[in-house]
């Protein structure tokens, strides 16, 4: 389970990587040239708590947790963590969900979270995309954030948190 887990996560990291610093999210379903930067942020204001982490099952039917949970509030604003177009807005189960289609691949869940978006409106990083709502098991205490990179489940926070090694270079240089 390690190994598959880290190679995916190698994946994840390789494919970040290749994006240049600076270099733009390409429009869901356009051939237009790129527009947004591709930057991720939390979708809470601030750096909130994570108050349960990643973690990827060995299978796909197995039980794990595809996603963070994030603390907030009910009715805490949540916003856009990227550039993206809202593909589902809903109720799946016992709980509101949306989904945002980054481009690249990534596409963003967020639960509970209600929002007077419709399917198709497009969100710039940082916007008003609704408000946590109840529902599941994060009802009251917070939301889940789940980001897919091609059908797969990433740990969102490495999109946040620079994992980079630290370079420590000569003094005199």
């Amino acid at each position: 389970m390690k190994s598959k887990h880290l190679l995916l996560l190698a994946q994840a990291l390789l494919v970040l990587s290749l994006i240049p610093p600076g270099a733009h999210a390409q429009p869901v379903d356009s051939l237009a040239q790129p527009t947004a930067a591709a930057v991720w942020r939390w979708p809470l204001t601030g750096e909130p708590k994570v108050l349960n982490a990643f973690d990827k099952p060995a299978e796909k039917w197995s039980a794990g947790h595809r996603g963070v949970d994030l603390a907030a509030a009910e009715g805490a604003q949540v916003i856009a963590p990227n550039r993206g177009r809202i593909t589902f807005t809903g109720v799946v189960v016992d709980r509101p969900v949306l989904v945002i289609d980054h481009g690249y691949g990534f596409k963003t869940s967020l639960e509970p979270v209600t929002s007077e978006l419709q399917v198709g409106s497009w969100v710039e990083p940082g916007a008003k995309l609704g408000f946590v709502a109840v529902g599941a098991h994060c009802t009251g205490r917070c939301i889940h954030w789940g980001v897919r990179l091609d059908g797969e489940y990433i740990d969102p926070a490495l999109l946040i948190e620079d994992l980079r090694p630290s370079i420590l270079l000569p003094l005199n240089d």
